[in-house]
């Protein structure tokens, strides 16, 4: 079945699909929407080998599921850890489940950091999903690499 799939999707025109799907798109649209169909048109764009989405709960990945990239989407759910002075807590891997049903997704549970600041934690999830992506062969040395963190999108080259 997989093969079967495989081989209907290398006859779709994505850059049709994704005007079709901008028609019907809700307009105006909202700032993390317009993000998610902003990513995917600079991914199909400058010819990216995978979009990383940083994400505590998975909507803006799915968001970008939305809009049909042909390359895939490798999701990094970072936990979210909270604290009331007494008690520490972490969100459970359910957004990471849920993100196994959209078409593209590779959802990825992050290793959440207590200590590190925000640019410190997004420099190091950013390093273990280039690491991740590597070994599991989605990107090679020289690939371009479209990244969508809250509100900022970023082209890196895999190193």
């Amino acid at each position: 079945m997989a093969r079967i799939c495989t081989e209907a999707e290398n006859f779709i025109n994505y850059g049709d699909l994704f005007k079709r799907i901008m028609e019907s798109a809700p307009m105006p649209m909202s700032p993390l929407e317009s993000l998610a169909s902003s990513v995917v048109r600079t991914a199909e764009s400058i010819n990216a080998s995978l979009i990383l989405v940083l994400t505590r709960g998975g909507t803006t990945a799915k968001l970008v599921a939305k809009y049909r990239p042909s390359v895939p989407i490798l999701s990094m759910i970072i936990p979210e850890i909270t604290t009331d002075s007494l008690e520490w807590s972490c969100n459970d891997e359910a957004p990471s489940r849920h993100c196994l049903i959209f078409r593209g997704l590779i959802p990825v549970l992050s290793s959440g950091s207590v200590k590190a600041s925000y640019a410190e934690s997004t420099e190091e999830t950013t390093k273990f999903a280039l690491q991740y992506g590597k070994e599991k062969g989605l990107i090679k040395p020289g690939d371009s690499v479209m990244s969508l963190y809250p509100s900022v999108i970023k082209i890196l080259t895999v190193s």
